[in-house]
């Protein structure tokens, strides 16, 4: 009965999805989702998610103005996880994402007076196949994770992690070579 329920709620996923973004959400009727999704796209932006997204909830994607989140296949996202996209940001496939991670591909502009409104500094963040991001992590703009590689919970990070090697601290930074 459990799957049941299951494949119907990530039937009734999908079909919300495509009658609310139409040609701007691609995503595959086959989905594990649980618990809360919310899901924003702003005008022009994109979502496209691979098969088997796996979702424990709450999950939280928004889509900035012209802005692109790419899932790839068999993606699992722990509870309270949360992506904010201004210019892209890009998930291999064979993903593992930990509770409470947050993806943010850029930052507001500051002067001499404080935050400037609706002004942001953004680069994409790009993660590879097969990465396992850790517990409590933050990933921010312009960080290119590598296949295989781990960050390890609670890092910070803000700059590239090199394929198959673990990264951690604040800000993250390279601690093993797992070849």
């Amino acid at each position: 009965m459990k799957k049941l329920f299951l494949g119907v709620r990530a039937i009734f996923f999908f079909v919300f999805l495509k009658l609310r973004y139409g040609n701007r959400c691609d995503l595959h009727i086959v989905n594990s989702i649980r618990g809360i999704n919310k899901f924003e796209l702003q005008s022009n932006a994109t979502l496209k998610i691979g098969k088997f997204l796996m979702t424990q909830g709450p999950l939280y994607l928004k889509a900035l103005p012209d802005a692109n989140i790419i899932i790839g296949d068999n993606v699992f996202f722990n509870h309270n996880c949360s992506i904010t996209a201004a210019d892209s940001v890009i998930i291999g496939d064979n993903v593992t994402i930990a509770n409470n991670v947050v993806i943010v591909d850029h930052d507001h502009v500051m002067d001499t007076v404080g935050v400037v409104q609706d002004r942001l500094t953004k680069a994409p963040v790009v993660i590879e196949d097969n990465a396992w991001i850790a517990a409590n992590t933050t990933i921010t703009k312009g960080v290119h994770i590598g296949t295989g590689a781990v960050v390890a919970a609670g890092a910070v990070v803000t700059h590239d992690v090199p394929a198959h090697t673990i990264a951690a601290g604040i800000p993250a930074k390279k601690i093993k070579s797992c070849i």
